[in-house]
């Protein structure tokens, strides 16, 4: 029963520091884009296509330079960091007298099958590269909607989630998983995310109310 309420506590406390984080940046967020849309409603004349259905910022283009173009290459140099981890670590785990290394780290496994070092180090490398992909589709879709209205904001924070995500992923394959949040920059992972959520949003009511 102490154990039980210890492990509750800890629940709580994280998630209270979650939501804390989230709260915090959810607001923060909001505040700068609103004083995006004021800048760009009194100084934003020249910075619009005109003959369009859609009012296309032209400062838009850094939105897909960087959130579609250059966070693709940042998957793709993760992709080939496990790439070249497979190999490396196949090769040591041979060294290592390991019979079944071949079909352990050979494709198309995903992850390494055991509880060997070289395993665990591919699988932290893998997930370094698999975790972005699971909310990559999200960050983009959000970014080209949000970058409609708010594409400076938008591009920032494109390129910190790129910087983010180089680091975080840097310190998952150290092969110690809590490493992933030892750069300060690791934490903005999520920041940014919620940034460009954030802005889609605001483009979403814009279109809603005239006013906006």
């Amino acid at each position: 029963a102490e154990y039980m309420g210890r492990t509750f506590n800890t629940y709580c406390t994280h998630l209270a520091m979650a939501s804390a984080f989230f709260a915090k940046t959810f607001a923060a967020s909001a505040v700068v884009l609103a004083g995006e849309r004021y800048l760009l409603s009194q100084f934003g004349s020249c910075c619009l296509l005109g003959g369009t259905t859609l009012e296309i910022p032209k400062l838009y283009s850094f939105v897909v330079l960087v959130n579609v173009v250059a966070s693709t290459f940042v998957l793709l140099s993760l992709g080939f960091r496990v790439s070249a981890a497979r190999k490396e670590l196949s090769t040591q785990a041979k060294k290592k007298d390991d019979k079944d290394a071949e079909a352990r780290f050979n494709y198309p496994k995903l992850y390494a099958e055991g509880f060997s070092e070289e395993a665990h180090k591919f699988n932290c490398v893998q997930r370094g590269h698999q975790q972005p992909l699971e909310t990559y589709t999200s960050f983009v879709v959000a970014s080209l909607i949000g970058g409609l209205k708010h594409p400076v904001i938008t591009a920032l924070a494109g390129l910190v989630w790129c910087a983010a995500r180089l680091v975080w992923a840097e310190g998952y394959a150290s092969g110690k998983p809590d490493n992933r949040y030892s750069h300060f920059l690791s934490v903005h992972v999520w920041s940014s995310m919620l940034v460009v959520l954030t802005a889609a949003v605001s483009t979403s009511l814009s279109w809603l109310t005239a006013w906006w």
